[in-house]
């Protein structure tokens, strides 16, 4: 952690943080409607739709997301928002000598759980992730496996890519493990996101099979990685349940209800900022599964009940240590 972002307060971390959100990504799109609506009103739709079109042909044009993408060590390791953040929970990573020392390719397939409302631990966790990994950083930065709508968003493009986010497709995953390089992933998703509920710890990844079907048919090694604490960054809400559950099975767009403490951060709700609770990312012993080029489903879902039962055994290792010794890890 940079240096410079010792000794600050929460309040005064949260108010940076929120000041930042404001001014850089909230203010600058409000004050282009406001002047086109004053200015000139006529043209107001026109620049409007001419923003959109050439903001998606840039997108287009450029698709290094469905390539090998472009990540960022210095903005990941050093971007103030990212370190008083970092020390504002505080997050820390845990047992990564001993599972990098497993590693006698320097290349596998990170599989964290639980994804949360907002998966904060994620883009946090980029930069300490290449001095807690330097050999499998080594290959090349880990690219993490996102949703193809944050490639979309203007500023949520480019946070997402410098911190070393590539599309989720399966084509994606296969040239990315082809160069050499691991992968960081999320199994549950925007299904885990939505099912997120404060004060349990619920895991999507009954049906969730592709990841170990990855690792072997390119017969790298699969490491469970659990994070304490994302479950309760932010208090969670029911409400219409069944509507949200339809756009996720059918548009792939979540929305989860929430509500966090007082200070902007990721959605612009004034209680979207996460609750001070320690992210701890714990690391599993890395296991590989039997290698197939053309695995059949019986032996994925035999693979798939393996590292199940080794996720499990890792959560109830650790869940004690860090604060949960009456949770269970529920599998959905």
């Amino acid at each position: 952690m940079p240096q410079d972002a010792k000794g600050y307060s929460p309040a005064i971390t949260v108010l940076l943080v929120t000041l930042n959100y404001v001014f850089t990504i909230a203010a600058p799109p409000l004050l282009a409607l406001y002047a086109a609506a004053n200015v000139e009103p006529r043209y107001m739709y026109t620049a409007i739709a001419a923003s959109m079109i050439a903001w998606l042909a840039y997108v287009t044009i450029d698709n290094c997301e469905l390539k090998t993408g472009r990540p960022d060590e210095t903005f990941s390791k050093g971007h103030w928002v990212f370190a008083r953040l970092r020390e504002y929970f505080p997050l820390k990573l845990h047992r990564t000598d001993a599972v990098q020392s497993q590693l006698k390719d320097d290349q596998a397939i990170f599989a964290f759980f639980p994804h949360g409302v907002n998966s904060d631990f994620r883009v946090l966790m980029a930069g300490p992730m290449y001095d807690a990994f330097p050999k499998v950083h080594k290959r090349g930065a880990p690219r993490t496996l996102a949703a193809s709508i944050l490639f979309k968003i203007p500023g949520v493009r480019t946070v997402t890519l410098k911190t070393g986010c590539v599309d989720a497709g399966r084509k994606t995953a296969n040239r990315c493990l082809r160069q050499g390089l691991s992968l960081f992933l999320c199994p549950g998703g925007q299904d885990e996101q939505l099912e997120t509920i404060c004060g349990r710890e619920r895991v999507y990844l009954k049906s969730r099979k592709g990841f170990v079907r990855l690792a072997m048919i390119h017969n790298v090694p699969l490491v469970p990685a659990y994070c304490f604490g994302s479950s309760d960054l932010y208090r969670t809400y029911g409400a219409f349940y069944g509507a949200r559950r339809w756009l996720v099975r059918n548009l792939r767009i979540a929305l989860p209800l929430y509500s966090g403490d007082w200070g902007f951060f990721c959605y612009p709700t004034p209680k979207g900022f996460p609750l001070q609770v320690p992210q701890d990312i714990v690391f599993g012993d890395a296991w590989t599964p039997p290698h197939s080029k053309e695995p059949t489903r019986d032996e994925v879902d035999a693979a798939h009940a393996v590292f199940v039962e080794k996720l499990t055994q890792l959560f109830d290792a650790h869940k004690g240590e860090f604060g949960y010794p009456n949770r269970k890890l529920e599998i959905i």
